[in-house]
């Protein structure tokens, strides 16, 4: 490692500096979050070993090495791996449950999910400036069949023009330097240099004075970074304190217990030495001041004979299902708000329900995920079942129900759709997502 680096990080921690170098020598440590299904569960079928985090309610330290990322658990959306301090941004605040949110740097998706299983009744604006990031963002999220996501592919000036004083709580898990990552990545300690981490602190400032735009009058701000760097980090904080006007709140008592305090009082230090995981920077702060702007909000849209297809389809297949369906670019969806996008990149409104083909409505996997508990037709099967392996692989499968759509339900969640003849069910799991090589479970 750089001994520039090390001299600084010597400086910074002082005593407990033998301690902090010693911790790169052990292994990075697994965690992943649950979702929808318990631990119990998890460990009769995968016999997975795993171990709770004290500060994430879905969070668990992963203790083996196996390789889950294939097991139908992945496909169900019931598991999203995720390093554990990456998991402490989230809950440095206290979620109502209806906020507004906006996570501005997004993919792959972890914090966004933790996001959205804390606003049920919110909406999250989900955005990544990279089109390749935030197509694997819409994959994260559709798979854990999350319906109050919009998912946008900007820069945060043009995000800033659509949606000022719009958001109650934005979360900028800012690119940074990346120290904190050093311990599991090598590019990351190869790539080290004063002049990468006032690049990325120049960055940060101008990615921050566009997210400022879009924050309400006493809304909350999240700032976090994997990098132990006080440029990127403190000084950031001051910076938005000094400029803005802000003010910087505590964060949740029991993260404290596995943080040091940073260099500017109540915001939090995450060291592989003090708990089990990488290096990250967390700050929370309350915009005390007005912004000048307005967001617009969308017209109601005459239906054309396409959507009439569309709330057709609803109407057979579905069970009191309230949809506010859109028809962009050949695609429909539902939408999870009437704000009005104007002329940005979205890859997804909320829902995205499928299109019509010569007056016939195709469904699409995120139909399925997302409204799976309206449907009329519901195959429950068993995660043992070998008809579900046969599904992942892409086949058909037999079963007594009703002909038409359905979908097949594991658990408390949704793994894909169908469409039934006679007793046999055709296979509408996406080409891309089926898997050959899936983990066998124990009987």
């Amino acid at each position: 490692m750089n001994e520039n680096y090390l001299k600084r990080m010597k400086e910074y921690l002082g005593c407990e500096y033998n301690a902090f170098l010693s911790s790169y020598n052990e292994t990075p440590v697994r965690s992943l979050r649950v979702n929808k299904v318990s631990e119990e569960e998890i460990f009769k079928n995968l016999n997975i070993k795993l171990e709770k985090i004290p500060y994430d309610k879905s969070g668990y330290y992963v203790l083996d090495d196996g390789k889950y990322g294939n097991s139908v658990y992945h496909h169900l959306g019931a598991i999203y791996f995720q390093e554990p301090s990456a998991m402490m941004p989230v809950n440095t605040y206290n979620f109502r449950g209806d906020e507004v949110v906006l996570d501005l740097c997004a993919s792959p998706g972890g914090k966004s999910s933790q996001i959205l299983e804390r606003i049920p009744e919110g909406i999250l604006v989900s955005n990544e400036i990279s089109n390749k990031r935030a197509k694997v963002l819409f994959g994260n999220l559709e798979r854990m069949g999350f319906k109050n996501a919009i998912i946008t592919n900007e820069n945060p000036t043009n995000l800033a023009k659509t949606l000022p004083n719009f958001f109650d709580v934005i979360l900028v898990d800012a690119p940074c330097s990346g120290e904190g990552m050093m311990r599991k990545d090598e590019d990351a300690r190869k790539m080290w240099s004063q002049d990468n981490i006032n690049l990325c602190a120049l960055r940060d400032k101008d990615i921050l004075d566009e997210a400022i735009k879009m924050l309400k009058k006493d809304g909350i701000l999240i700032y976090s970074t994997c990098t132990f760097a006080k440029e990127e980090d403190e000084d950031i904080v001051n910076y938005l304190i000094d400029k803005y006007q802000m003010e910087i709140l505590p964060t949740q008592d029991i993260l404290k217990k596995y943080t040091k305090e940073g260099f500017v009082k109540e915001t939090l230090r995450f060291y592989p030495h003090i708990a089990r995981g990488e290096g990250q920077f967390m700050a929370v702060l309350k915009k005390m001041t007005e912004t000048n702007g307005k967001y617009r909000v969308n017209k109601k849209e005459k239906r054309d004979k396409d959507e009439e297809v569309v709330y057709k389809f609803i109407k057979d297949n579905l069970n009191s299902c309230e949809l506010n369906i859109v028809k962009r670019k050949n695609r429909f969806y539902h939408l999870s708000s009437n704000v009005d996008l104007g002329n940005l990149n979205v890859l997804n409104y909320g829902i995205e329900l499928g299109e019509v083909v010569n007056g016939r409505f195709i469904p699409f996997h995120h139909f399925f995920k997302a409204l799976g508990p309206y449907f009329n037709n519901v195959l429950e099967l068993n995660i043992n079942d070998k008809r579900v392996l046969s599904y992942l692989h892409g086949e058909e499968i037999k079963a007594d129900v009703k002909n038409g759509y359905g979908v097949i339900k594991i658990g408390d969640l949704y793994l894909g759709g169908f469409k039934a003849t006679n007793g046999v069910l055709k296979n509408h799991y996406p080409k891309g997502l089926r898997n050959q090589n899936l983990f066998e479970y124990n009987d």
